[in-house]
């Protein structure tokens, strides 16, 4: 339950209602004021408790701003050491140990974690890059499985940074997908998967499509329901800071 320094509330967002958390900092010397799109809230911070309705009306106030930060943010965010990131569905820990030579690792004990080496300077591009690489194993393997149910040849496989759509197969059966898949739970990842596979039998949405992919054994609606919900958040990974508005 929220502290009596911390209150949670909604604005309104470009018709949206957006979650707004209110905190306490007594460090604080003014009302400072945040985007997070990854967890699609905004954050309003008060010098004292007394000053949190006037922290909420701040944040009303300024509501034209946050959707433009929105809109922005959810073009970059980079990786950086004590946030999360998204691996396979579940949230790890970004720790930098520079002394480490493997640029990423996994680590599940005491807790899930990246354990990220080299220079601080280049930790963002090593973990886009190590992902790109668990997308590219991920996907292929999904494709392998659901073109050979199909009775079908694939050929080749593009990992991008698409920001339009998650996946697609042109005519010659080449297929492209968003490396961001890789922060999707497995089933979604799947799921995109087996839909390109069977473009390479259907090149529609006919029903005849939609039993194809049903007889995947995949779950098209959550899949389409999980990316609808998070996908846009995911494009936040990957580039520039959040800002903040005084």
């Amino acid at each position: 339950m929220p502290s009596s320094d911390e209150k949670r509330t909604e604005i309104i967002i470009d018709g949206r209602a957006t979650p707004l958390v209110a905190r306490v900092n007594r460090r604080a010397k003014r009302l400072i004021l945040k985007v997070d799109p990854t967890a699609g809230e905004i954050h309003v911070t008060a010098p004292s408790r007394r000053a949190l309705p006037e922290a909420i009306a701040f944040a009303r106030k300024r509501s034209a701003w946050i959707a433009t930060q929105l809109d922005e943010s959810l073009l970059a965010r980079p990786f950086a050491s004590g946030d999360y990131a998204l691996l396979r569905g579940q949230r790890h820990l970004i720790v930098h140990a520079p002394e480490t030579r493997r640029p990423v690792r996994i680590a599940d004990a005491p807790a899930l974690r990246l354990i990220v080496g080299g220079e601080s300077a280049h930790l963002n591009r090593r973990i886009v890059d190590w992902m790109k690489r668990e997308a590219r194993k991920d996907i292929s393997a999904a494709v392998a499985h659901y073109s050979e149910a199909l009775g079908v040849k694939r050929r080749s496989i593009s990992i991008r940074d698409t920001r339009s759509r998650w996946g697609s197969c042109s005519s010659d059966g080449a297929m492209s997908f968003s490396w961001r898949l890789i922060m999707a739970p497995p089933a979604v990842l799947n799921y995109v998967a087996a839909h390109e596979c069977v473009h390479l039998i259907h090149m529609d949405h006919s029903p005849a499509f939609w039993r194809r992919v049903k007889s995947l054994g995949v779950d098209a609606r959550h899949g389409e329901d999980w990316l609808d919900k998070n996908g846009a958040a995911l494009f936040a990974y990957g580039g520039a800071s959040r800002r903040e508005a005084a």
